[in-house]
């Protein structure tokens, strides 16, 4: 028998009154006003070894109002629905912007769109039961039976519907769902003193059809092989030699070292190398790095941001130039540049900040034979295990999850402790070869002080005199 908790709070209908209510607060003062409400809903189970460790279903609401006041944005939440709350709510943000320091913000280009975007799935999450999510899990974690140096797996599935109604002043008004289906492991394996700990994730926009599309048991079986390969690899060498990424590693490459330094807020606050390079070569002709929420089944696409604006493709590096930064409306207001969609919030309690989405280098020719063909000595890295990045500076180090000698063309002895560092500005100009294999879809959530779903991806990279360490 499981035990798990389940939680329920009451909805409230928030329909059309909502809008009604914000016209009816405005102020003089106040330029503009928008009002988010939002529903979710989510399950989470967890299995340690087999045993359920956790197991929550959940639902929240509320709604969070934004204005704008003599160039200061305020802003407030509440849990709670009707008349009273909403002007308690609207009372706070209209007080907040009184009580700012800046008073320079201006917010042109709003949204005006009126439209609903139901995103469901083919399986809902609904047609199995609580049980039968339990069973898929531990038929998972079956799988990994047969490998005896694994000790530990913990495996999660994770189900999540976000509805969302938009309202401004200038007479937007949205209805958005947007489901998401995800499976989660980690893996330890143990062999005669040595340890490895491995991670994965597959999920996406989407119900149950995601686990047909990105099926765990695939990805489950590549982890648990890797975290035993590790167990009897060697020691990375360190110093320059070319490298050649695997699809997820090439993701990290685009999210971390490209679309951080693209968030305008970043630039705007002087901690972006990009800031004042639109327009400029930063990498190779073959370079194309795009940020991207209109995906299909991606885990990080939405139909509108949580600013109203259509959610739309954005080429941030274009053949080697950069184009584009990423923009909220005061980002794209203050740097006179277009709206483009990479408002978000984590929920209705706080306010959006500049996100990405989908970010990912585009393909190119070479076949991944190719790129080991013209290698006498070089690193094959595969996946992540994260890293730092500092977009002031322009610098980074990623460490990957393993990794594999390149001699002759060929792969020979497993490697571990492989990490690569460099600067933004230079190795996109040290890219001479795109594989014509694009993946997109590693799941995560990004954090800037908020989390929201994301993911990244594109096809092998290789990367000449990159500078690698084994330690």
């Amino acid at each position: 028998m499981h035990r798990y908790t389940k939680i329920q709070n009451i909805l409230l209908p928030v329909g059309e009154p909502m809008e009604n209510l914000l016209k009816l607060h405005m102020k003089p003062d106040v330029e503009y006003a928008e009002l988010r409400v939002a529903r979710i809903s989510n399950l989470v189970i967890e299995m340690k070894n087999g045993e359920v460790t956790k197991c929550v279903q959940g639902t929240d609401s509320g709604l969070s109002i934004r204005l704008l006041s003599d160039g200061a944005l305020g802003f407030s939440s509440t849990s709670k629905f009707g008349k009273n709350e909403f002007a308690r709510c609207f009372e706070n943000a209209y007080k907040i912007a009184k009580n700012m320091d800046i008073h320079d913000i201006k917010l042109e280009d709003v949204s005006i769109e009126s439209s609903t975007a139901i995103w469901s799935g083919r399986k809902k999450h609904a047609e199995q039961s609580l049980e039968e999510k339990i069973r898929y899990i531990g038929e998972l974690y079956a799988l990994t039976k047969q490998y005896n140096e694994i000790k530990s797996v913990t495996l999660s599935y994770m189900e999540s519907t976000i509805e969302n109604e938009y309202y401004n002043t200038h007479g937007a008004k949205l209805l958005t769902r947007v489901p998401r289906t995800a499976v989660r492991m980690q893996i330890v394996a143990h062999s005669e003193g040595a340890i490895s700990n491995i991670t994965g994730s597959v999920g996406g926009t989407g119900e149950l059809e995601i686990l047909d599309i990105y099926p765990p048991a695939e990805e489950l079986k590549n982890k648990c092989a890797s975290a035993v390969r590790l167990l009897h690899a060697q020691r990375a060498p360190s110093g320059l030699c070319t490298v050649v990424a695997d699809n997820a590693l090439t993701g990290v490459f685009a999210h971390e070292a490209v679309g951080h330094a693209c968030e305008a807020d970043a630039v705007i606050a002087g901690a972006s190398c990009l800031a004042g390079k639109i327009g400029e070569k930063i990498g190779n002709d073959i370079v194309t790095i795009v940020d991207d929420p209109t995906l299909p089944h991606q885990n990080g696409s939405f139909p509108y941001d949580d600013e109203g604006t259509k959610a739309r493709r954005k080429v941030l590096i274009d053949h080697g130039y950069l184009r584009e930064f990423i923009h909220s409306v005061e980002t794209a207001t203050k740097l006179k540049m277009s709206k483009n969609g990479g408002a978000r919030a984590e929920s209705y309690a706080v306010p959006p900040l500049v996100r990405m989405s989908n970010t990912y280098i585009e393909g190119g020719d070479y076949t991944f034979e190719e790129m080991l063909k013209e290698i006498k000595f070089g690193v094959y890295a595969k996946g992540s295990r994260g890293g730092q990045v500092d977009t002031t500076k322009g610098t980074f180090q990623f460490s990957a999850e393993e990794g594999f000698l390149i001699e002759n063309g060929v792969l020979t002895k497993p490697l571990r402790d492989l990490s690569l560092a460099g600067d933004i500005l230079g190795v996109f100009h040290q890219i001479d070869a795109v594989g014509n294999d694009v993946k997109v879809g590693h799941p995560g959530n990004c954090g800037k002080g908020q989390w929201v779903p994301v993911s990244d991806g594109g096809p092998h990279i290789r990367i000449q005199n990159a500078r690698v360490g084994g330690g």
